[in-house]
């Protein structure tokens, strides 16, 4: 099933086909490029997508993943770390991510829900395409990563399963960063 979960009230009416949940991974993105996010329209579409239907989205399950001792993991960015060009709700909405995960980790633990969160770097995405899919803007920053190359979708997935598993069970609150050495 699919949910605009940047829309509260169909993200209200929604009606899970489960009962208990263990794990919610939170990775819903969006951005708005050519300056379209220092205009109301753009930054509030940017920040509905990308922090307040994590917010919504995380109190929607919270009774399933507290019954289940559950884990959320919230996806955030890099760029919610440092300043992004040209993109302020995108940079602004990571770095809240990146503090509504400490918040509720430390919140929600006394339900039982640990709360964990993941920063990649650069990934080939549909949201990254415009610096990965040019050659000279990805070439400028592979030269800014220690490790010389791109994340992949595999080992953000690896991440991500990692803070959400048992492997992770006295992790609260911290976000991981996998992003390569960019951030060094």
């Amino acid at each position: 099933m699919q949910v605009n979960v940047a829309d509260f009230n169909e993200l209200s009416a929604y009606t899970p086909p489960f009962d208990s949940l263990d794990v919610l991974v939170q990775s819903q993105g969006f951005v708005r490029y050519k300056q379209a996010e220092y205009a109301k329209k753009g930054w509030d579409e940017v920040m509905d997508i990308n922090i307040n239907s994590v917010m919504h989205t995380a109190t929607k399950f919270k009774q399933m993943l507290s019954a289940a001792k559950g884990s959320i993991v919230i996806v955030s960015s890099v760029p919610g770390l440092q300043a992004n060009i040209g993109n302020p709700a995108y940079a602004a909405s990571k770095a809240a991510a990146i503090s509504l995960t400490k918040t509720l980790g430390q919140s929600w633990a006394r339900d039982g829900i640990r709360v964990n969160g993941l920063a990649p770097g650069l990934v080939p995405t549909k949201l990254t395409a415009v610096t990965t899919q040019n050659k000279e803007r990805a070439e400028a920053s592979l030269r800014a990563i220690p490790l010389r190359r791109l994340g992949t979708p595999e080992e953000m997935a690896g991440a991500a399963m990692f803070l959400a598993s048992p492997l992770a069970s006295y992790v609260q609150g911290h976000t991981l960063i996998a992003d390569g050495g960019l951030t060094l």
